[in-house]
């Protein structure tokens, strides 16, 4: 609660604290008392509760709602409100849908939670049952008699067909006639596919006749769970939707509270969303006399902002499945219904997702959620009056499978347009992507970390495949990077994998590309693709500039090793500030024989050069694989004066190529080694 709240909140407990000790005169000796109850805050910023008023501790019927007043935190609240007229009986029709697709369980849940409505009734009010699947049934006309009324729902069967408006319109019919007050509880699990009648119909004749119409959307799309929710506040009576036949016997119990219920039952849509306290202050004036009712709740609020991400697989095969998800952010309140729309939008050529949600694990679990595709690559997703049900992020799941493509491709997933009902929140998005995997193999690009030259020299930079392709397949290659804009005189030089004019070279501003203009068979199984050619330093002072890899697609490539994309800092002398003329002669290092082979008991020699201005310095020697990865610490300790050789057995390893990288100081030093079975 902010500080403004919290004066504002403090200053009306003080007034309610004043108003509660004034003396109230009994008239004749009678006390008057309110009190307020069952408040629910579930559906914020609607807010319902019953308003009781008692009078010598008995009910007092036929309340004067214009004279019942409530204050929320010392805001007026306009409020909408039913009381219950002491004179007349309850009229209930049940109006229940026994399609076929209603067998089973729901059916079973249906009966039960219908006998616990009928069982609420007074013994004055009267109920019948209109059952609509095979044409329209007056199963059971208006009784008294709950024993007839139970036996005749223990006998309902499920059959074809879902004539609702017909049947909701012959259920306000039969109303007509009876005496007192007039409800219809209606439940249907699909929508209309035989009626006459349209919803209009059946509101005009249900206003027309004074009928409540109270009804059930269980488990239906969210447009038909609109017409039905239509249908319950243009007569004044209440709707629900169900994902869960479980959830029928509730849903049942509160219609019987709001039918038989003989306190007023009062609504109105709260001024915030953010206060987590609130203070009602509820005053009932009846023959003459005031009475007072204060109540304090801690009461359940929605974040003013909520972050939408998207969660997908980092790559598949093609054809694979696998299953991404909608994540969100904060995790909202549990103590608040869930109304959610949304759109994912990705590219229907590469993935297909089907239209039956994942929920298992995730706030929607076992709770229903409807995806309709609205759009070629537009998902709609709708959660309805959801709530919870375990403590993360993930809101859904949907199941992606992965389409055949003419080469590897990125898919990307975008969010839009989320709508929420109720208390509103302001949402931001978070995009994701996958990459569809249309190749045979992967292939491993390497670059020197670290290049330091002379003003005079040109930079020259190799872009090694490691190992991976196929000489049989033909390949394609389109290798990103970025490149300081002023950096200039770059050119491309053909590598020893593809023929002298099968790459391209193109630039826009800090980025640069390298691409194949058609497919071609490569020359080997492993060398070099391409060499980046920059002109010398034509300025006086050092510069530095970084050469990153930014993205790459390779024909013959299969889903991409995880890790740190290759980066190379280049450092170059000035005309007039030199930097390598001052340091002192490098280590080098090689090893033979290369390549080695399995035959020569996959056995190699690392031989270090070391300069005697370098001997004692404190250094490490590892063995990388391909992929960069440690596989062996070789030597580790103060380097020696001269040569130095060290041994590296590689037998137990697969072919390929390894890398002897020796760490001194700053200072690192590679040698590429073959090792061939």
């Amino acid at each position: 609660m902010s500080m403004n709240a919290a004066l504002r909140f403090s200053l009306y407990s003080a007034f309610v604290l004043f108003c509660l000790s004034l003396p109230v005169e009994p008239a004749s000796g009678q006390v008057l008392e309110a009190s307020i109850e069952s408040v629910d805050y579930s559906q914020l910023p609607r807010v319902t509760f019953k308003a009781c008023v008692r009078e010598d501790e008995l009910i007092v019927r036929g309340l004067d709602t214009s004279q019942i007043a409530l204050m929320e935190n010392g805001v007026p609240q306009q409020l909408s409100i039913r009381c219950p007229d002491p004179t007349e009986i309850n009229s209930v029709v049940l109006v229940l849908d026994n399609s076929g697709s209603m067998s089973g369980g729901p059916l079973i849940n249906l009966r039960e939670a219908s006998k616990r409505l009928v069982d609420s009734l007074g013994p004055n009010d009267e109920c019948a049952i209109i059952t609509f699947g095979r044409g329209i049934v007056l199963a059971q006309d208006f009784t008294t008699d709950k024993a007839l009324l139970k036996s005749e729902l223990d006998n309902m069967s499920a059959f074809n067909g879902t004539p609702l408006f017909d049947a909701s319109y012959e259920g306000c019919g039969v109303l007509q006639p009876r005496s007192g007050n007039r409800h219809a509880v209606i439940i249907t699990d699909g929508e209309d596919t035989q009626s006459t009648h349209v919803v209009e119909d059946v509101i005009a004749l249900a206003n027309q006749v004074k009928a409540r119409l109270h009804t059930i959307a269980f488990d239906i799309a969210p447009e038909y769970q609109a017409v039905m929710e239509r249908m319950a506040v243009e007569t004044g009576g209440v709707f629900f939707s169900v994902s869960r036949p479980s959830e029928l016997t509730s849903v049942y119990e509160k219609i019987a509270d709001i039918i038989t219920e003989p306190c007023c039952i009062a609504e109105y849509t709260s001024t915030n969303c953010v206060d987590t306290v609130r203070s009602l202050l509820l005053s009932v004036t009846h023959n003459g006399r005031t009475a007072l009712a204060v109540q304090t709740i801690e009461s359940p609020s929605r974040a003013a902002n909520t972050l939408l991400t998207v969660d997908v697989p980092p790559d598949m095969t093609p054809l694979a499945t696998d299953i991404g998800y909608i994540e969100i952010s904060p995790i909202p309140n549990p103590e608040l219904a869930l109304s959610l729309n949304f759109i994912l939008e990705y590219d229907q050529n590469l993935v297909e997702i089907s239209t039956l949600p994942f929920t298992f694990g995730t706030l929607t679990q076992n709770q229903n959620v409807v995806m309709t595709r609205v759009a070629p690559g537009e998902m709609q997703f709708s959660v309805t009056d959801i709530r919870p049900a375990v403590a993360t992020t993930r809101l859904v799941g949907f199941p992606i499978q992965a389409l055949l493509a003419d080469s590897s491709r990125y898919v990307h997933f975008r969010i839009r347009n989320a709508l929420i009902k109720g208390c509103q929140t302001e949402f931001s998005y978070s995009r994701d992507s996958l990459l569809i995997c249309q190749c045979y193999r992967s292939l491993d690009l390497a670059m020197d970390s670290t290049r330091k030259l002379m003003a005079t020299e040109e930079v020259r930079i190799p872009l090694r495949i490691l190992r991976g392709i196929e000489t049989s397949l033909r390949m394609q290659a389109m290798v990103r990077f970025s490149l300081p804009a002023e950096v200039e005189n770059v050119d491309v030089l053909p590598g020893t994998l593809l023929p002298d004019d099968a790459l391209k070279l193109r630039r826009d501003g800090d980025q640069l590309e390298l691409y194949t203009t058609g497919s071609v068979f490569p020359r080997d199984t492993a060398g070099v693709l391409a060499t980046l050619r920059i002109g010398p330093n034509p300025s006086r002072s050092v510069r530095r500039f970084t050469v990153e890899l930014i993205d790459s697609e390779l024909w013959q490539r299969c889903c991409p090793e995880g890790g740190p994309t290759p980066t190379m800092v280049v450092l170059q002398e000035g005309l007039c500030e030199l930097i390598l003329r001052e340091r002192p002669q490098p280590v080098t290092i090689a090893n033979a024989p290369n390549p080695f082979s399995a035959s020569d008991g996959g056995r190699t020699w690392v031989v270090l050069d070391v300069p005697q201005e370098r001997a004692g310095k404190a250094f490490t020697l590892d063995v990388l694989d391909g992929s960069g990865r440690q596989l062996r610490r070789l030597y580790e300790g103060a380097l020696p004066d001269g040569e130095m050789r060290v041994p590296f057995d590689a037998s137990g390893l697969p072919s390929g190529v390894y890398h002897a990288v020796v760490h001194c100081g700053d200072e690192v030093i590679s040698r590429a080694m073959l090792f061939v079975r």
